[in-house]
């Protein structure tokens, strides 16, 4: 019941919390027995943001800690939840995997939707860790009970966060091709070990497909930071659409490509780009000033028509902006104090964060209606309420963005004011960034 209830709603809320896009979507087969395998870097939000956009209903498998208690069990069974236990949490609750096992076998050998994290972690990082063999055990043992009749299907996702803590971060769901693991029926007829290992071998390259991945730890922020710096720019220079989630992971995900073999050729350019991007940024931060105001198309158009332009935008965007503040906020800041106080790893502030969001706002929303009612007595004042939170919500989150552009304009104008060298030196160093950037790292170089 939870399940059907909660899906629409919780799917109007994420696409709040994330800029969300979706390729490959015809790919979740409707009839099939489904294997759906994401990356896992987001706590609770990875399972519940990959299912929203499914047409079937999906069992989820959870960490086995979470299902302490009745209500709990109750609930999250409920919402479609199976646990499953780890090493961590005692030998004695591993071997309770062999019922989820066995539910995982039952629910596909009746052509139900699975989804597992073969991963078996969650760690916020920008690669795929090597996967567990539990998924290749179960899918291939399915396939033997069924005399590889009913073909399981397996569909690797790849969930792109650009930040997965952040709200309004974008989130590029990357659904793969459905893959049959039959071909490794036979082998695992012959020999079990060999199979799952090959099998879970091939399902890890297949994920990799669809997620950016930088090889090396420590070229994460140098990935990001040439991320921030060149590829909106980029785009919009070859015409293409910056705004467009599927464009920008593309161009992204080469950018990683050519990070990960300058690694491996010439790790001398990685750490020249690390001195020319690292200290740039870092004192971009000190002045309080992003990358892309220092553009020279941004900076072109930065003249006293703009600044009044800003300014006339903030004076009457101001006060709507303060309004849908003081009517959505209060949920929004209560959550994220608790996410700031409860959430200890980073991996699981989102999903305190995001979901205590949801479960606040709705109450404080009928609270509202309810109060204006008891002091209105008018249904039509109620109803212009109720239309008006929502409005001036979304019109907060629009314009945030545009005021904090105009402010980053004017902290800029303001640097250029008190010392003009300084500015003049960041536009500089970014030129030589770019063209560092398009020497070692762009596609079209070659």
């Amino acid at each position: 019941m939870f399940y059907f209830l909660l899906k629409p709603i919780v799917r109007i809320f994420y696409r709040i919390y994330y800029r969300i896009q979706v390729r490959g979507l015809e790919n979740f087969l409707k009839e099939n027995p489904l294997v759906i395998i994401p990356n896992h870097v987001n706590g609770f939000i990875d399972p519940v943001v990959t299912a929203l956009f499914a047409k079937r209903k999906i069992r989820f498998f959870a960490r086995g800690d979470v299902f302490r208690g009745r209500l709990a069990r109750w609930l999250l069974n409920d919402l479609n939840i199976s646990p499953m236990y780890r090493i961590t949490e005692g030998y004695g609750d591993v071997k309770k995997n062999d019922q989820t096992f066995e539910e995982c076998r039952r629910l596909l050998t009746e052509n139900k939707a699975i989804l597992i994290f073969p991963e078996g972690i969650c760690i916020q990082d920008r690669r795929i860790k090597k996967l567990k063999k539990g998924l290749a055990r179960i899918v291939l043992s399915v396939e033997e009970e069924m005399l590889n009749k009913n073909d399981v299907q397996v569909v690797p996702v790849g969930l792109n966060y650009s930040n997965p803590s952040h709200f309004r971060s974008r989130l590029f769901i990357n659904i793969g091709h459905p893959v049959s693991l039959g071909q490794f029926h036979t082998r695992y007829c012959q020999d079990k070990v060999k199979a799952i290992n090959e099998c879970t071998q091939f399902m890890e390259e297949e994920m990799k497909k669809l997620v950016i991945n930088i090889d090396d730890p420590g070229n994460d922020r140098l990935y990001e930071a040439v991320a921030e710096i060149y590829t909106r720019q980029s785009l919009e220079e070859k015409g293409l659409d910056s705004a467009n989630l599927e464009t920008e992971y593309e161009k992204n995900n080469t950018l990683a490509d050519r990070i990960n073999a300058l690694h491996k050729s010439t790790p001398g350019q990685i750490k020249q780009l690390n001195d020319k991007i690292l200290p740039y940024l870092k004192e971009l931060k000190q002045h309080g000033l992003r990358d892309h105001l220092l553009r020279r198309d941004v900076l072109s158009k930065m003249n006293l028509k703009s600044a009044m332009r800003d300014f006339f935008k903030l004076w009457f965007g101001l006060p709507v902006y303060w309004i849908g503040l003081l009517l959505n906020s209060p949920p929004y800041k209560l959550a994220r104090n608790m996410a700031d106080t409860k959430a200890k790893m980073k991996e699981f502030y989102s999903s305190v964060f995001a979901n205590l969001s949801m479960l606040l706002w709705l109450p404080y929303y009928l609270l509202q209606l309810a109060a204006i009612h008891h002091f209105s007595h008018s249904w039509w004042i109620v109803l212009v309420w109720a239309i008006l939170v929502p409005v001036t919500g979304f019109f907060v989150i629009g314009f945030h963005p545009v005021m904090k552009k105009a402010f980053g304009r004017w902290k800029l104008l303001g640097l250029v004011r008190k010392n003009k060298a300084s500015a003049e030196r960041l536009i500089y160093e970014r030129e030589e960034i770019i063209q560092l950037i398009r020497q070692y790292l762009d596609e079209t170089r070659e």
